[in-house]
């Protein structure tokens, strides 16, 4: 879309940045070129996210005019790096006219771009925004991956920028994929062709769903990106999968003992300038540390550690994102009541109760399961109230139901849910004479957002905001719950 003036750039961060569970410590970005993992510019977030669906504005001076790239990436609390996320964006003069002219056309392209206003148009009505569905014909293509790019133009003749997606042609007539997996290979930046990479030992199934270790001593310092493909029982390999990654050398082993530690937040005052905690020489450092936060203002802060060595070495420095908040925020009053619920939230003081008192909780709990839980996925959620009334937020736990050994667990584990994650249609494939009665689709609140008894084989999710969610199923075998990710 071209816009009449850009100075922030917003967009939605959503579940697809993750590939594993977790909650999210902290976001960065950078423009352009990647200045290496934890040196991009800190987002500010809610530090206790397993999911992250909001807005953040992005500001952009200081970038000259022409096209940029934007990247996002995440850091998880067990400090896995996600998947980044790209936007392409334009800078225009800061003198240069303002564009007021509305859109009035699109174009579209495969693969090769025959110049602005040569490619195929497509008309719309003007308006300065244009948000609608766009049916493409690719019937003069060949079988195997594309690209496709689009862009738009204004009423004054200028066109925009593109956006692009690739896709894939399947030789024809079209038929759905039921071959299990065989194979797979991964290569690092340049393919080689397919069948021509690395293999990789996984084992055949219908979905691959594992960690796999990539060998990359051969490589040198510097940024990669991994690439993975797999491979079905019909000779047909699917489009690659990726993630970005860097090599470091390794450093020498380090035998001094530890005999400083220093912190500060945010910004780096340098090596040896930080707040000093007293030390004694240690090899391991284990124990809590009470570091004050008085000064810094209400907010998202990240506090970042490091421990000087008695060769007068500094380690790299660990960090974690913490909350600032005002006095009004906490809450002095005592807990005089808790509950807990499986899934679905009851409401407010219908949960089963737990029997607590005092100004915090901080114990074991037993919590029972019931026999009549379905295999599979499910959560557990506690909250407090304490004496002016007031509920706490959720707190949750993820755990399984796992299958028995029986014939009716044994059916209800062959069900499959596909793709997971999906943008928009969920599939079901279920065994011989299984019928679905009833399908729940619940949020990590625990409400029921989508509920049907009818014997559905698909679901679309397109109106579904993006996130982690539970799906339940009831058969006339049994019952399974399955957690999904909308992306």
């Amino acid at each position: 879309m071209i816009m009449k003036r850009l100075i922030y750039i917003t967009f939605i961060l959503a579940s697809c940045l993750m590939s594993a569970q977790g909650d999210i410590s902290e976001l960065e970005y950078y423009f352009n070129t990647d200045p290496g993992v934890g040196n991009g510019t800190s987002i500010a977030i809610d530090p206790n996210a397993e999911v992250l669906n909001q807005n953040f504005n992005i500001p952009t001076t200081g970038l000259p005019s022409g096209n940029h790239k934007l990247f996002v990436r995440a850091v998880k609390d067990d400090g896995s790096i996600g998947y980044y996320y790209s936007q392409s964006f334009s800078i225009r003069n800061a003198n240069a006219t303002l564009n007021t002219a509305n859109i009035d056309g699109f174009e579209y392209y495969f693969n090769t771009d025959p110049g602005i206003g040569n490619a195929t148009q497509l008309s719309v009505a003007e308006a300065e925004d244009v948000n609608q569905s766009f049916n493409i014909p690719t019937t003069s293509l060949g079988t195997g991956n594309h690209k496709l790019f689009i862009r738009t133009k204004n009423s004054d003749g200028t066109y925009s920028a593109y956006d692009n997606v690739t896709f894939s042609i399947m030789h024809a007539p079209a038929v759905f994929n039921t071959s299990n997996i065989t194979a797979a290979e991964y290569y690092f930046n340049t393919d080689p062709g397919v069948g021509n990479a690395l293999t990789i030992a996984i084992p055949n199934g219908e979905l691959l769903n594992e960690n796999l270790a990539f060998i990359s001593n051969t490589l040198t310092q510097g940024s990669y990106r991994a690439f993975l493909r797999v491979k079905n029982a019909d000779d047909v390999w699917s489009m690659y999968d990726r993630v970005s990654f860097s090599v470091v050398s390794l450093a020498d082993v380090n035998t001094a003992d530890i005999n400083s530690m220093e912190y500060f937040f945010d910004t780096d005052p340098g090596v040896g300038m930080g707040n000093q905690i007293n030390l004694t020489d240690t090899e391991i450092v284990n124990q809590n540390l009470a570091i004050p936060t008085t000064g810094l203002t209400t907010g998202s802060h990240r506090l970042l550690v490091r421990v000087g060595n008695t060769n007068g070495t500094y380690s790299l420095y660990t960090h974690t994102v913490i909350a600032v908040n005002t006095p009004a925020f906490f809450n002095n009053a005592s807990i005089v009541a808790a509950e807990y619920f499986i899934d679905i939230d009851p409401g407010l003081g219908n949960g089963t109760q737990i029997a607590t008192s005092g100004d915090s909780i901080d114990e074991n709990l037993v919590i029972a399961t019931s026999g009549s839980l379905a295999m599979g996925d499910h959560y557990v959620y506690v909250r407090v109230q304490n004496s002016d009334g007031t509920w706490s937020l959720l707190e949750k736990q993820h755990f399984e139901i796992e299958d028995t050994l029986s014939i009716t667990s044994e059916i209800i584990s062959e069900i499959s849910i596909y793709p997971n994650p999906t943008q928009s249609i969920l599939n079901f494939k279920l065994p011989n004479d299984t019928i679905i009665e009833h399908v729940e689709l619940i949020d990590m609140n625990g409400k029921r957002i989508f509920h049907s008894t009818e014997a559905l084989s698909t679901m679309d999710l397109s109106n579904v905001s993006n996130g982690v969610y539970l799906l339940q199923l009831k058969t006339n075998i049994g019952e399974l719950s399955k957690r999904i990710v909308k992306q």
